[in-house]
């Protein structure tokens, strides 16, 4: 997919990598707002820098198990960091632990001084370690010997490694909010912890992408009222090569947004009332602050942020729908 417009988000992150670390970064935002795009492009454009790049995409991965995780984060090898050979196309890294390595009696002190050797090599060869975890919270339910969450215990090497000690930079990428939330209110990482927003493309950036792609001013003018992310605008281009109008497309769009949503609010009666009274809120506004939100119906804010309805920017507070789409969709349901 075309890399759009994302100039003010890349050069933040391009400039936060080479400064001394100092606290976790959170980069956050809604579904498909182009985190993980942005983060690759960083990593493309610094890839003959000094700069060593461990990036982990759990998204392509089951929610892993113990031994799934050390596969994934770790590569047999006389190396203590090594080119991770499943990604061909871009210059990321593993940890490497020797052959001899029994990961099956492994500890998790055991797990993180391989990770810190790994840090210390890059360091050694006059370079600058980046840890980057897409969708961390995949890992939330592994637990180590004594019930240890890897989670939790991973927050405290991350500290270490940028509040402490400084010697590498750990971003953290997600769409989970209520994760995000955890994060925001845990005690452990407050003072330790820094926040990002990748959000929706602004109307006159997609507005300018459209006309350089072509796109007549009629259609052009339409479609900025609907459009937010940026898969929209390729598949938008997509599907006029196939013949489809631009109204047709977004009508499309809208309309399996409706209808998913009905199907949610029909297979959950029970609290079926207090989700309309909830996305009433934005029925004449895409905003809402989250003071807004009575405490008795708040459990069914979190049920319809986890369905992906609606996104929660704890560190704004405020709570809007997941795209301008699916806006337009609860507007119907709401008609």
């Amino acid at each position: 997919m075309k890399f759009y417009n994302r100039e003010k988000e890349l050069n933040y992150l391009k400039t936060y990598v080479q400064l001394e670390p100092n606290a976790i970064l959170f980069v956050y935002g809604p579904k498909s707002s182009g985190k993980t795009t942005v983060m690759l492009r960083v990593i493309k454009e610094l890839e003959n820098s000094n700069i060593v790049f461990f990036y982990y995409d759990l998204r392509r991965y089951a929610t892993p198990t113990i031994e799934e995780f050390l596969e994934i984060f770790f590569e047999e090898s006389d190396k203590k960091y090594l080119l991770n050979k499943l990604e061909i196309n871009l210059k990321i890294f593993k940890f490497g632990v020797e052959k001899k390595f029994d990961f099956n009696n492994i500890k998790l002190n055991n797990i993180f001084n391989k990770i810190y050797e790994g840090i210390e090599a890059v360091i050694k060869d006059g370079k600058k370690p980046i840890l980057i975890i897409d969708e961390l919270q995949k890992l939330k339910n592994i637990y180590f010997n004594g019930g240890k969450s890897l989670l939790n215990e991973l927050f405290n090497l991350f500290v270490h490694l940028t509040k402490v000690r400084h010697l590498c930079h750990v971003i953290c990428l997600t769409s989970d909010t209520l994760f995000i939330e955890e994060i925001y209110r845990n005690s452990t990482l407050k003072n330790a912890s820094e926040y990002y927003l990748i959000d929706w493309l602004e109307k006159e950036t997609i507005k300018k992408i459209l006309k350089e792609e072509g796109f007549s001013e009629e259609e052009v003018n339409y479609a900025s009222n609907y459009l937010s992310l940026p898969y929209e605008i390729t598949q938008l281009i997509n599907n006029k090569k196939l013949g489809l109008s631009v109204e047709e497309t977004i009508k499309q769009w809208i309309n399996i947004e409706k209808d998913g949503l009905m199907y949610l609010l029909k297979s959950n009666k029970d609290r079926k009332e207090n989700l309309l009274k909830i996305l009433s809120k934005f029925n004449n506004k895409i905003k809402v602050s989250i003071d807004n939100f009575e405490d008795e119906i708040f459990d069914d804010v979190k049920f319809l942020i986890e369905n992906e309805i609606l996104f929660y920017d704890v560190i704004n507070g405020i709570i809007k729908p997941t795209s301008i789409i699916e806006w337009w969709a609860i507007k119907e349901v709401l008609k």
